[in-house]
């Protein structure tokens, strides 16, 4: 496997948010998200280096026998159609080309949401935290700004004296929590462990 190290280039620009949810009296679903923006994070990102390791990728995601390939690049848009009309793999692109358009991030790219897009990405580090913003929001009813203010004061204050629970003791459930990046970002060759090749001799 080829590792790459993935840093934003600005300070500020990695954003962590988690979501919790709970019905209000009329069963309708309201989110309350927790906004934490961190001054510097970094991700480790794999990519097959080997049409063997590209293959045993594309079976762990659960594309396997004779048309594996075929199917994987159907699913996520990687064929052209020939003269026939028929979806085929394009001839000038290796398999190896298309997972790493995949599986990797462009530095030309001022927003990756990196959670939703690179799940197999690891998390290195996140540290030293500069803000906290909470909000609540609903589709399916309106909030009253006193009633959101309320909501996320209260919830704010449980998170700072017990955290996650805290908030759960409120009676919201946890849902997710997911990683933007809002930056362009810095792709640096590196080892399994995220160090740098450069620095590894």
């Amino acid at each position: 496997m080829k590792h790459y190290l993935i840093e934003p280039t600005y300070k500020k620009s990695v954003c962590e948010f988690t979501i919790f949810k709970r019905k209000n009296e009329e069963g309708k679903d309201i989110f309350l998200r927790k906004e934490l923006g961190w001054r510097w994070g970094s991700w480790l990102f794999s990519v097959p280096e080997t049409e063997d390791e590209a293959l045993a990728y594309l079976k762990s995601k659960g594309f396997e026998g004779e048309d594996a390939i075929l199917h994987w690049a159907e699913d996520y848009g990687y064929t052209v159609t020939d003269d026939n009309g028929n979806e085929i793999l394009d001839p000038d692109t290796t398999l190896i080309e298309l997972l790493q358009n995949q599986l990797l991030p462009s530095e030309s790219e001022e927003f990756i949401d990196i959670t939703e897009d690179y799940e197999d990405a690891e998390m290195l580090e996140a540290f030293d935290s500069c803000w906290e913003f909470w909000d609540v929001y609903s589709h399916q009813v309106e909030l009253d700004e006193d009633d959101q203010e309320d909501i996320t004061e209260e919830a704010s204050e449980a998170y700072d004296e017990e955290y996650e629970e805290g908030v759960e003791a409120l009676g919201w459930e946890y849902v997710d929590t997911y990683f933007e990046l809002q930056c362009n970002p810095k792709i640096t060759p590196c080892d399994e462990h995220g160090k740098p090749l450069e620095d590894a001799a």
